[in-house]
């Protein structure tokens, strides 16, 4: 595992962050292939890098909700406590460390759940086919992803489900996933096409 510094942050650089870059690393390559047949034009490159910062952007939005429930959600939490005070003190470092150190404590969290997996992934379908801002459609697609790739290597999947009031079975768990992975393969064959 490789740890690189970029302004104060460490960024993991491992085999499940490279298959996780996969669906927009493929869909970058065929847009710029496509490009290349067609002679390259600046406008393009311009659109693909909008795509690619959408990307970024909703990939980082799901680190939201760890900030989301240590401020607003569970402020009676010794954690929680914690990293407002560093908030308080303006030591954004030690307060985004408290809670990548604490992250495990957080189970019931606003954003890691299976309902906001699947809005995201009907906005998505949305604006994907319906808008021309490949910003828009690298945020949601993203997210998407990044939310997916979480609960697919989560060992205690039940966690996902703490919005409703029963367990869901195995079989009801897979069933899921199978119709959200189909909302993401749809949003990234038709970003694919271009």
């Amino acid at each position: 595992m490789i740890h690189t510094g970029v302004v104060g942050l460490k960024i993991k650089f491992d085999q499940t962050w490279a298959w996780r870059a996969i669906p927009i690393g493929a869909v970058l390559a065929a847009r710029i292939l496509d490009q290349i047949k067609g002679g390259m034009e600046w406008g393009a490159v311009v659109v693909d890098l909008s795509l690619l910062t959408g990307w970024i952007i909703g990939w980082m939005l799901a680190e939201a909700d760890h900030l989301m429930y240590a401020t607003m959600c569970n402020p009676q939490e010794m954690t929680c406590q914690r990293v407002r005070s560093e908030i308080d003190k303006k030591d954004w470092r030690r307060a985004w460390g408290l809670l990548q150190e604490t992250r495990g404590e957080r189970t019931k969290l606003p954003i890691r759940n299976v309902l906001t997996g699947f809005v995201m992934t009907g906005l998505g379908l949305w604006i994907v086919t319906s808008s021309g801002s490949l910003l828009a459609a690298g945020v949601v697609f993203g997210f998407g992803v990044r939310l997916f790739s979480e609960i697919l290597t989560d060992p205690d999947y039940q966690k996902w489900y703490w919005i409703f009031a029963r367990n869901f079975e195995p079989s009801e768990h897979r069933g899921i996933l199978i119709a959200w992975a189909a909302g993401l393969a749809w949003q990234w064959l038709v970003l694919l096409r271009g």
